[in-house]
């Protein structure tokens, strides 16, 4: 996809800081006028970032805990960045975008950004952008970067693939999180967070959860999974939180961070050729349907893998799909 002067211009004035051209690069992304393949040529290496990710189910106080992880890092003097996906009519394709509600005493802080995206029918509790955003944020210079999903249950694995570290939130009444172990949640979680500490049975959850632990890690030289008891309401243990989340950084640091590294890499390029490849493949057999292949496709005693077996061994249609451009 060709870049424009007026993106150029865009992406310059984003490397300066510029957050009203950071808002307007991420909704052309939205809107499917821009790629990152395409601005990551202009854009170039940038220092990287840490990606903090929250996910739990549906009331489990995720945006409180991120409104409060964003006061500690500002009281760090670090900069934050925040992508919170909220589910989107299945009509009209907007967000409820109810986190900058949530978060807006933090507008006007220059050191913090805040966006909402719609996830627009994607399974895996985030937009289908957000890894592109976050690149946006980076090359903007956020140190920190915030992702919140959006909170449909407990499938939602794709954000351990973008996030370094994954906070898991549950809540006291959440009776059903041995099935959340059990659908996933276990391998996702960098961080288990019960929050909503005053309510009846918090403690009981965290030595549930810290039995749960210790048995399936059993002999394993890896990080222990911490379970952290919050209040979202009032702060409690908040700081005990962020001070996990940097204790996991350094854990990175120093075990294991390039196994890590290439593991998102890899994924994300499987992610970017999938999708690449996918839209040649869907415009050259959709011209080949209305060609060469119509004949077999609306004879019903013709099989389809015959079909495809045809189109394998087609050298127009594979040079059609691989050539460059």
């Amino acid at each position: 996809m060709e870049v424009s002067d007026g993106i150029k211009g865009l992406i310059e004035r984003l490397k300066r800081g510029d957050t009203a051209a950071l808002a307007r690069l991420i909704t052309l992304l939205e809107e499917g006028e821009i790629d990152r393949a395409s601005v990551e040529r202009i854009i170039g290496r940038t220092a990287a970032s840490f990606r903090i990710g929250f996910t739990g189910p549906p009331g489990a106080g995720k945006s409180s805990l991120i409104d409060w992880t964003m006061k500690h890092i500002r009281s760090a003097k670090d900069t934050v960045g925040v992508l919170a996906t909220d589910p989107s009519s299945p009509f009209t394709g907007g967000a409820i975008l109810g986190d900058r509600i949530r978060m807006q005493h933090h507008f006007l802080d220059d050191g913090v950004f805040i966006r909402s995206l719609g996830s627009r029918g994607t399974s895996g509790g985030i937009s289908r952008i957000t890894r592109d955003a976050s690149y946006l944020l980076q090359a903007a210079g956020y140190r920190f970067i915030i992702l919140e999903t959006v909170g449909v249950g407990q499938t939602e694995l794709d954000i351990m693939d973008i996030a370094d570290t994954v906070a898991v939130v549950l809540v006291p009444e959440s009776g059903d999180f041995v099935q959340a172990m059990k659908a996933g949640l276990m391998e996702v979680a960098d961080i288990f967070v019960v929050n909503k500490a005053d309510r009846e049975g918090s403690r009981q959850m965290v030595n549930a959860l810290q039995f749960l632990i210790e048995t399936s890690s059993a002999g394993r030289d890896t990080w222990q999974v911490p379970v952290v008891l919050t209040n979202g309401l009032d702060g409690t243990g908040t700081d005990e939180l962020f001070r996990t989340v940097l204790a996991h950084r350094e854990y990175l640091a120093g075990h294991g961070s390039a196994d890590l590294l290439l593991r998102k890499r890899l994924h994300e390029l499987k992610q970017i050729v999938t999708e690449h490849l996918g839209a040649r493949v869907d415009r050259v057999v959709s011209e080949a349907a209305m060609g060469d292949y119509r004949r077999d496709l609306m004879d019903p005693s013709v099989s389809v893998y015959s079909i495809l077996d045809r189109l394998m061994h087609d050298e127009h249609i594979l040079s059609s799909i691989l050539k460059r451009g």
